[in-house]
């Protein structure tokens, strides 16, 4: 049967797809299969039925055992769409670039771009939603994703002028509506305006979308979080599955320290990131409590870089309950985390790597095993400090660049791995630090590492350490020399207190819910003061109390 006889076949499968008997194409098909196992057409054919089928598991299976025989342009596009519907965002992006390069289409380029965004990847959203505006200048959802990707990226001016467009196409659009929220939100402070948008949203048919916007809106301002709760209620009532209802109500209990409520909402894989997700779908058999001393728990590092530091103080605790604990971290953590955590001969780190893993009995996310082994807020465990850093690095360090009788200080200013929302709030611009970095009788290092903007280059005073770092071994050496950390909330300021590193953490009005009320010190960490907004978008007064309290350290007789 070659090569005529199977072109015949494929034909008669074909013409039963065209008469809709699509169970005899697909038993066809499948036969043809048995006997041609590496056919390419055959794969093709069937991975192109399952998709118009929608049955888009059976239908990435096919096309991409297809695409590695040869790599067709007119079946990328198809796989990066069926990695798409089955929300695969990660790898569908893989896909779909390649795909836009010859099928310039609208359904590939709005997959393209909410994969993109969906994980997180806002400037090369934006990228593409540019390209595709050009394609289709009139469609609002081109122009949605225009408005919201250069929003996250930063581009406030860009996304002023493609949202006045918006307006001026569609005024009854929830979208636009959505935009104009976000710019009210982000560019001009002004959470009385963006509320108002977010219920033009409701009257233009987003309602549950709407009122979700609201509830975060809310949430900003301990005396408002009752409406939170009662916009949250009301979004939850018209869409129960609503992607990062479950975070909200996660935040709104946990930062009441209302541990139970809250968690049972936060271990929702719905608030986990696409990056997580695409990563522990791979896992199986979860753990959600109890002792099992003859099995190996593999423990995935989910969320931040910061978050890891945070959770992983747990794992002495979680090293009790089973034979072996398997722990995948992020790469940049994995030497620091091995060197802690040393002396427990059944904790094994791994870091992440997506082609093997290690053989185990049960799975659990990190940020979760607080919730499982049923610890709270209260008594938080190693707030003294549990990381370990290299020794040798530390002399390194010092010798190049800590050798001074001067206070030395080192200074934070963005945070990332967070929405627009949240960085409008933890990132700050580093001209707020100048009276810090100008202060006399001090050393001032700079441990961010590439920054979005090249103003600190106007500080020739400011030491780059950032530049030095390949990992948190180096940042963690570096830290061990610091006299004092300013940092905003981000993964350093996790480092500096999981090392006990003396640490100035800036906080806005509304913090992370891990921060609870907390005004002075966190229960996490021990070695951290809080330096936290009294009033919403007062960032001079919050520096004129750090640059005081430095003031007084600079004398050799005081200490800090």
């Amino acid at each position: 049967m070659e090569p005529m006889e199977l072109v015949e076949e494929i034909k008669r499968a074909v013409e039963y797809t065209k008469q809709k008997e699509y169970k005899k194409a697909e038993k066809l098909y499948l036969e043809l299969l048995k006997e041609y196992p590496d056919n390419n057409t055959v794969l093709s054919f069937l991975g192109l039925l399952y998709f118009n089928l929608r049955k888009f598991k059976q239908a990435e299976k096919y096309l991409e055992c297809s695409y590695n025989i040869s790599k067709s342009a007119a079946i990328v596009s198809y796989i990066g769409l069926c990695k798409f519907y089955l929300t695969k965002y990660k790898s569908a992006t893989t896909y779909l670039k390649d795909a836009v390069i010859e099928n310039k289409t609208y359904d590939v380029y709005c997959a393209l771009i909410k994969s993109l965004y969906m994980s997180e990847d806002y400037k090369t959203a934006f990228e593409y939603s540019k390209k595709a505006y050009e394609l289709f200048p009139t469609d609002e959802t081109i122009m949605y994703y225009l408005g919201y990707n250069s929003l996250q990226s930063g581009c406030f001016k860009e996304c002023e002028h493609f949202v006045n467009k918006f307006f001026r196409l569609n005024s009854k659009s929830s979208g636009v509506w959505h935009l104009k929220g976000l710019l009210q939100e982000v560019l001009y402070f002004n959470e009385k305006g963006a509320r108002e948008c977010y219920r033009k949203m409701t009257q233009y048919g987003a309602k549950a979308s709407g009122y979700m916007n609201l509830a975060i809106s809310y949430s900003k301002d301990t005396s408002t979080r009752k409406k939170m709760y009662y916009y949250l209620q009301k979004a939850k009532s018209l869409s129960p599955n609503m992607h990062g209802l479950n975070f909200l109500y996660a935040s709104y209990y946990l930062s009441r320290r209302q541990f139970k409520k809250g968690y049972k909402y936060y271990v929702n894989p719905d608030i986990a990131s696409q990056d997580d997700v695409d990563w522990f779908s791979r896992f199986k058999n979860p753990w959600e409590g109890g002792s099992f001393k003859d099995e190996t728990l593999f423990v995935f590092g989910d969320q931040g870089l910061g978050d890891q530091i945070q959770f992983f103080r747990y794992l002495p605790f979680l090293a009790k309950k089973f034979k072996d604990l398997k722990i995948m971290v992020a790469q940049p953590l994995y030497s620091l985390f091995k060197r802690s955590y040393k002396k427990y001969g059944n904790i094994k780190f791994y870091p992440r790597k997506k082609t093997s893993f290690p053989r185990y009995d049960k799975s659990v996310f990190m940020a979760d095993v607080i919730y499982y082994l049923n610890k709270g807020f209260k008594n938080i465990p190693y707030s003294q400090g549990y990381m370990i850093s290299d020794n040798k690095k530390i002399e390194e360090y010092k010798i190049k660049y800590f050798d001074t009788d001067n206070l030395k200080i080192g200074i934070c200013w963005e945070s990332g791995g967070a929405g627009i929302r949240d960085q409008i709030h933890r990132t700050l611009n580093v001209e707020l630090f100048e009276d810090i970095i100008n202060m006399p009788n001090t050393k001032v290092y700079s441990f961010q590492v590439k920054p979005s903007l090249e103003n600190y280059k106007k500080y020739p005073n400011l030491i780059d350490l950032g530049a030095t770092f390949e990992d948190f071994d180096d940042t963690a050496a570096a830290l061990k020399n610091l006299d004092v950390l300013v940092t905003v909330d981000t993964s350093v300021a996790h480092l500096a207190g999981a090392l006990g590193v003396k640490t100035f953490m800036i906080l806005p009005y509304c913090p992370d819910w891990r921060w609870f009320d907390n005004d002075k010190t966190t229960e996490w960490y021990d070695s951290i003061t809080i330096f936290k907004q009294k009033i919403n978008e007062d960032w001079d007064t919050v520096f004129e109390r750090i640059v005081k309290q430095l003031s007084q350290s600079i004398d050799p007789l005081n200490k800090l």
